[in-house]
């Protein structure tokens, strides 16, 4: 009767490092990232057409930064997190499992 869902990156749990020029700012877990306000604003925009979102549209968004951060991260590249977190210009984020 209920169905088993695909396990995503945010129900895992996800080690990340935020290094900037080699110095680790940050390692943990991938839910602890302190996402922007404004970034889950416009992505509340983009993705609800909400400017103003509730909690439900606040989480979702959140669930979707962190996976599309994470996917970035998991690349080998690493992502640059500046645009999406309070870290530095040029932090990097990457991906530690």
């Amino acid at each position: 009767m209920f169905r088993i869902k695909k396990a995503n990156a945010v129900s895992q749990i996800r080690n990340i490092e935020v290094r900037l020029n080699g110095e680790v700012l940050f390692r943990g877990n991938l839910m602890d990232l302190p996402l922007k306000e404004e970034m889950i604003l416009k992505k509340s925009i983009e993705f609800f057409n909400d400017p103003a979102p509730c909690y439900i549209h606040k989480g979702a968004v959140t669930v979707r930064l962190l996976n599309e951060i994470w996917e970035s991260a998991g690349a080998g590249c690493g992502a640059v997190v500046s645009e999406y977190a309070d870290y530095p210009l040029g932090a990097v984020i990457y991906a530690m499992n």
